[in-house]
């Protein structure tokens, strides 16, 4: 752990374990609630999403806080971008759904009903918000002050965990549990987000950074641009291959149907299993 460990990283440690360790038992338990094996590849996908984020805000590469701005930038390329796609395609909304009891499970709905997390993960909404930030670190001071901050640095990542979970749950749509938009708009985000962020890019190569040391500029421009691409191709590659998930997804869904109706016809007496008697059917 990195000089910025102390609490803040003890609490970032027990909350990524556990939340590998929950969905890890959630996906372990499907089929003996009635549901089809939970796909290797989610949980993998989960799990390297978590370990994406431990490796910023923990690992190797929190070590930004103390070194050049490139660390830095492959930092916020890791954990704003590479991160929220591992972990969106992990589904964990669906394997929520799969695994809660009623109560926790309604909770959960109006969570992502709400119209605060609607609005926030609107594509366009979220496309100004994760290259807004972006944006204004690298154009401010802010950026330098993270560099030198190891706590600054933290909180800044956390952002960009932030933001950039929101934007791709909004591009990708139902998988993570939030109203799709149309395919159209949510191409033209990606799409716009990769062309600013990529003339951010340019301006930090040509006019450089506030407080940062120019020898600094160049990779840590490309890092982004470079990012910025390969985080649009992945999506879009999502994108591309949504039917499928939908039809993935419409299975699961009857599987849930099904689940829950065969709970619900479930005898409930002391341990006795109903049987029919003179061709009456079961209440």
């Amino acid at each position: 752990m990195h000089s910025h460990g102390g609490m803040l990283g003890t609490f970032t440690l027990i909350a990524l374990t556990l939340a590998g360790a929950v969905y890890i038992v959630g996906a372990a338990g499907q089929r003996r609630r009635g549901h089809p094996t939970w796909p290797l590849a989610r949980t993998v996908s989960w799990i390297a999403g978590l370990l994406a984020v431990a490796a910023v805000l923990v690992g190797p590469l929190g070590h930004a806080g103390n070194h050049d701005l490139t660390t830095h930038v492959l930092g916020h390329v890791v954990i704003g971008m590479l991160a929220p796609v591992l972990l969106v395609l992990g589904s964990p909304v669906t394997l929520a759904r799969r695994t809660l009891e009623p109560v926790p499970l309604q909770r959960l709905g109006r969570l992502a009903g709400n119209p605060l997390t609607a609005a926030l993960a609107f594509p366009v909404v979220a496309g100004v918000l994760a290259v807004g930030a972006s944006w204004l670190l690298y154009t401010g001071t802010t950026a330098a002050d993270s560099t030198r901050d190891p706590a600054l640095h933290s909180v800044v990542m956390i952002g960009f965990l932030l933001v950039g979970l929101l934007l791709t749950a909004g591009v990708v749509g139902v998988s993570a549990g939030i109203r799709r938009s149309p395919r159209w708009l949510r191409v033209a985000v990606l799409v716009l987000a990769t062309a600013v962020l990529c003339a951010e890019a340019v301006l930090m190569a040509v006019g450089g950074v506030p407080g940062i040391a120019a020898e600094q500029v160049p990779s840590s421009a490309v890092a982004l641009a470079v990012g910025a691409v390969l985080y649009a191709v992945a999506l879009g590659a999502v994108v591309a291959t949504e039917r499928r998930r939908d039809a993935r997804a419409a299975r699961e869904e009857q599987d849930l149907r099904s689940a829950a109706a065969a709970r619900s016809a479930a005898p409930t007496g002391a341990g006795q299993e109903a049987r029919p008697t003179d061709g009456a059917p079961v209440a």
